[in-house]
């Protein structure tokens, strides 16, 4: 998701330096479910029910740490009363206003952004950032069942997303600073604002330092799928966050995996911004593993875009909780 620094840091000229990638798939893989026309119907799965999904078996990521069906609005601070007890938060970063009540709702069993905030493609997230509490993960499998109406992207800056970021950085007063920062984007629907969404599935890591005039990202990061992939319709977005390796899934089909090490550069290498040292160095993206208090987790999209999440759920060993 770089929604703020998206636009304030042109990601642009080092995303459609990208070749598009066609991922094969087969047909089972893209299983649409029953189209339920202009109905947002999400479903509610019995938290004793919930089975860990195969891609966190080999790491062992089968304890559900965080979980929400979104059966009602009550596990957002809907008011603002940054209080402990809820799983998402509307206080934005860097001294933004927080999300109104308006921007969103929750019925039948799904969390309607339906006027998110254009605020860095941040609407809510698992962590109060005023009062310093609340959910943060160092690795794991992050997971959201999601849909969207793929033909609004030409009518709006932002786009869905759903994705992380440092915690730590969040809670600083400017989006400027001298630190290393970490972000890692789960999924967006991402455009050039204003532009067609052409069904990219675009994944991201990044390693921010010197007020973001180094960053390096993965380098195939945007996924083209099939022309068939109905976004309308429920899809599940995943990532798979072990130490030293990054692998993002559509509908449970890896698409691509990034690995980093503290003793040797990337594999594959990165891409590098204008001011970044090529070859990027050993250690990059391990700011990933070291940043203090983890990475909270966000939800946001575009006023013009409606987001529609029908449950986010995310896995880990017990030893790898924060």
């Amino acid at each position: 998701m770089k929604k703020f620094l998206n636009l304030v840091f042109d990601k642009n000229k080092v995303r459609y330096h990208l070749g598009i990638l066609f991922v094969a798939y087969t047909a089972s893989a893209f299983a649409q479910i029953k189209n339920e026309g202009n109905k947002i119907t999400g479903s509610s799965t019995p938290y004793a029910s919930i089975k860990p999904p195969s891609q966190t078996g080999e790491v062992g990521y089968n304890t559900l740490v965080f979980s929400d069906d979104f059966d009602s609005i009550n596990s957002i601070d809907v008011n603002s009363t940054d209080k402990t007890g809820f799983n998402w938060y509307v206080g934005l970063p860097f001294g933004g206003p927080d999300t109104k009540p308006s921007a969103f709702s929750v019925s039948n069993s799904v969390l309607n952004l339906t006027k998110a905030p254009r605020n860095y493609n941040w609407a809510i997230s698992s962590y109060s950032i005023k009062k310093n509490h609340g959910h943060t993960f160092r690795y794991g499998y992050f997971e959201a069942r999601i849909r969207f109406d793929p033909s609004l992207g030409k009518i709006s800056k932002g786009f869905p997303a759903w994705w992380a970021l440092s915690t730590a950085y969040s809670r600083v007063d400017t989006m400027f600073h001298s630190e290393k920062w970490a972000e890692l984007d789960f999924f967006e629907a991402y455009t050039n604002g204003y532009s067609n969404f052409d069904s990219s599935f675009v994944g991201t890591v990044h390693d921010w330092a010197d007020s973001a005039k180094i960053h390096y990202q993965n380098k195939h990061n945007i996924q083209k799928l099939p022309s068939t992939v109905n976004f309308n319709q429920w899809h599940t977005y995943g990532c798979l966050w072990e130490p030293g390796k990054i692998t993002w899934y559509f509908d449970g089909v890896a698409l691509m995996t990034q690995k980093y090490s503290a003793s040797a550069p990337p594999d594959p290498l990165p891409n590098a911004g204008d001011n970044s040292p090529v070859p990027p160095p050993a250690g990059t993206f391990t700011i990933l593993d070291t940043d203090p208090q983890g990475l909270l987790i966000i939800l946001g999209s575009d006023p013009n875009w409606p987001m529609y999440v029908d449950w986010v759920r995310v896995w880990q060993n017990e030893s790898k909780k924060l």
